[in-house]
């Protein structure tokens, strides 16, 4: 498992969220360079951390370009992006890095001890992908749902219904459980956004037509 995480000046912080994310083979520190005075102290955060953890890499991010900065952390090859630290537009740089990668999302938040998965904001990739009729049944799914249970929420026969499920379950948009008797599940906090999608599309609706009137 490969592991990128955000690095600012707080090398105990960072510690902290690698601790409770297991075994990893390689960690690519990634801290922004600004041109600043902050690049300096960084850069000894990852050094510190290099000599801690006994491995790692050390990767620049330019946040003057950020076109260029978030080109550098695309083409890295994780599988985790623990968000730790480190300045804002290096933080939303790899947040958006590990969406279009589709990898794991944790935030470490000040607060706790303990990162926060955030995976399910990669739905926001596919969002656009969506039909409404889809995007209904996707935010109607819930935890270990039938496709009888979807379509009765969603008022459309159980075969529509089946059909997509098994449409969000191979974009992997859904988890599947179960054999004849297929029980779908999808991330509270995908649902959290598609349903607020799904809002703003139907206002939009509603307002064209309103304005045709």
């Amino acid at each position: 498992m490969r592991l990128a995480v955000t690095v600012g000046f707080e090398s105990r912080l960072v510690m902290r969220a690698l601790a409770r994310l297991g075994p990893v083979d390689d960690y690519f520190l990634l801290r922004g360079i600004t041109g600043k005075e902050g690049d300096r102290e960084s850069a000894e955060t990852v050094s510190d951390l290099i000599r801690t953890l006994g491995k790692g890499q050390e990767i620049q991010v330019d946040l003057i370009d950020l076109s260029r900065g978030l080109n550098r952390i695309v083409e890295l090859e994780f599988d985790i992006m623990a968000l730790a630290g480190g300045p804002r537009a290096l933080i939303l740089l790899a947040f958006v890095a590990a969406i279009l990668r589709k990898s794991d999302i944790y935030l470490v938040p000040e607060f706790s001890i303990e990162p926060v998965r955030i995976s399910g904001f990669r739905v926001l990739k596919e969002l656009g992908g969506l039909t409404e009729a889809r995007l209904r049944a996707f935010v109607n799914v819930g935890i270990g749902s039938t496709a009888e249970d979807v379509a009765k929420r969603i008022g459309v026969d159980k075969t529509t219904a089946y059909r997509h499920l098994e449409w969000l379950a191979d974009r992997g948009l859904v988890r599947v459980e179960g054999g004849r008797m297929r029980r779908y599940s999808a991330d509270p906090l995908s649902v959290a956004v598609a349903s607020g999608y799904l809002r703003l599309m139907e206002k939009e609706v509603a307002k064209s037509a309103g304005d045709k009137v």
